[in-house]
């Protein structure tokens, strides 16, 4: 899909928003980086599904936070 300026401009803008509210509801900030293959718009979806039912990525099982990582 091809985006035009303002399209790109508007799910930034949504998105930065609705960081802001999951950092403000949750004392956290939303793991973008862990939704870099989902569009701008899916992510503001999750983050507002979050925020509506009180539970972050994880409990909501979206993320698992148990996962044994070996560096």
């Amino acid at each position: 899909m091809v985006r035009n300026d303002y399209q790109v401009k508007w799910a930034n803008e949504k998105l930065l928003t609705a960081m802001k509210l999951y950092e403000s509801t949750f004392g956290d900030g939303f793991p973008l980086m862990c939704f870099s293959d989902k569009s701008p718009e899916k992510a503001v979806q999750i983050i507002n599904e979050c925020v509506e039912q009180k539970k972050d990525v994880y409990d909501l099982g979206y993320l698992f936070g148990d996962v044994d990582i070996q560096y």
